[in-house]
């Protein structure tokens, strides 16, 4: 099934380079359910990448996906040798691996990094807020998150599917639509495996006058970066202005004697222009 050319093709990517179009490329997966109580092993088979076969430890056999594949699967169907092998691979290749990596999933523990997001604009309901508890950065995968107002459990939100982040740890964000009160306290409570307990953020809606103080608070930072930036380039250009006339009456003279018996035009603006 040309396992030959495959190889080569991984020592492409190995090499930190990308696998040649026309190489055939395998690709084995093993799926576990409640631990190695059931594994499924499905074994692809791609060429000029494009999968034309596949090998199912459900099935106990090879299956055709492109009408490429379909004489290969015939073939190897047919030979019970090649069958026998798929099928101890399940053992040989799946179990074993489980066995090895399992310890270090077992172990592994990355806390979730949680934190709320308000977004006031919402075009199906102006006047409500929509409250964004962002959980990521997490492993395993197994979380709980629940939403409370006032302590009370907020049963309508709505979940995203759970994010692979490509790093081994996950992404999830759940969502509750609200009109926030003076005095609400919004919940956020995550269970997962790597805290000891329930880990809770809060949020609170501002008042009108809170927030006022709030931008006036911005508005005045920034508006004290702008003069002071501005301050310091009226003063840095003085100083400039000061070392540029310490440095000239030497050069001005030169051109002045230089030109003094050549041309007066050129005198006046020199002697101008030093005497400043």
């Amino acid at each position: 099934l040309g396992r030959g050319r495959t190889s080569v093709c991984y020592v492409f990517l190995l090499m930190g380079g990308s696998c040649p179009s026309l190489f055939p490329l395998v690709r084995s997966e093993c799926h576990f359910s409640n631990g190695t109580q059931r594994i499924r092993m499905l074994e692809r088979h791609f060429f000029d990448r494009q999968e034309l076969l596949y090998f199912d430890s459900d099935r106990g056999k090879f299956v055709a996906v492109a009408e490429l594949g379909e004489p290969e699967v015939k073939r190897a169907n047919q030979d019970k040798d090649v069958l026998r092998s798929e099928m101890a691979d399940v053992d040989r290749f799946c179990r074993v691996s489980y066995e090895i990596v399992d310890p270090f999933f077992q172990a592994r523990r990355v806390q979730p990094k949680v934190k709320i997001t308000p977004t006031d604009n919402i075009e199906s309901s102006p006047h409500n807020t929509l409250l964004i508890c962002t959980v990521g950065s997490f492993f395993p995968a197994g979380i709980e998150i629940k939403w409370f107002r006032n302590g009370k459990e907020e049963p309508k939100v709505w979940t995203t599917d759970l994010i692979r982040n490509g790093d081994w740890t996950f992404h999830i964000e759940v969502m509750l639509e609200t009109k926030p009160e003076r005095g609400d306290v919004y919940t956020c409570q995550v269970e997962h495996a790597s805290f000891e307990g329930p880990v809770t953020v809060k949020w609170e809606p501002q008042s009108d006058s809170a927030r006022s103080k709030m931008w006036t608070g911005i508005v005045g930072i920034v508006l004290g970066l702008v003069f002071g930036a501005t301050g310091l380039a009226l003063y840095l250009k003085n100083k400039k202005g000061e070392l540029v006339g310490k440095m000239f009456p030497r050069v001005l003279f030169v051109l002045e004697r230089k030109y003094l018996f050549s041309t007066k035009a050129l005198l006046s603006p020199l002697i101008l222009l030093r005497t400043e």
